[in-house]
């Protein structure tokens, strides 16, 4: 009876502790992905982009948590039904990989862009918040570099890349 109310105990505890990051049922899961994967375009930035499609909160919690590899022209989108304020961020507790984030106004134009590093605190209070500081209504995590590479900036617009009548 006590040992059972010890491991519940701390069980119970654990998953306290992991609540705040929204990452509770998430954690230590491998990094595949069973998000839905959709092509998008940059316009006038001739590689399509292949990326995977955040639009539920438990997805969006996890993000590219975990994973070890994305390919040079891949990554996520953030989608979210409301406009986000700009204080409210991202950041890169138990992210792995560097990477550029790109947020996103309601006509999917890039207002905001900024390269994360991996947190290395496995202390999520201690993992910096990447604050966008304009709001905004999705966001675009690619790898790090990658907008500097392909000559993307501020006011680059998102697009679907079916053409008319696809």
């Amino acid at each position: 009876m006590v040992l059972t109310s010890l491991i519940s105990t701390a069980w119970l505890v654990s998953l306290l502790h992991l609540e705040p990051a929204g990452t509770a049922a998430l954690a230590g899961q491998p990094a595949s992905s069973s998000l839905k994967t959709e092509q998008w375009c940059i316009a006038g930035h001739e590689h399509p982009l292949q990326l995977e499609i955040a639009d539920t909160y438990d997805s969006r919690a996890r993000g590219l948590m975990f994973r070890e590899t994305l390919a040079e022209h891949a990554g996520m989108l953030f989608k979210y039904q409301q406009e986000r304020p700009g204080s409210a961020g991202f950041w890169m507790y138990n992210t792995y990989l560097p990477l550029d984030i790109a947020y996103l106004d309601k006509d999917m134009k890039i207002a905001s862009i900024l390269s994360m590093d991996p947190c290395p605190s496995i202390d999520s209070r201690r993992c910096p918040v990447y604050e966008p500081k304009v709001r905004y209504m999705a966001a675009l995590e690619l790898n790090q570099g990658y907008f500097e590479r392909y000559g993307i900036t501020v006011g680059a617009q998102l697009q679907s890349c079916k053409q008319p009548g696809e």
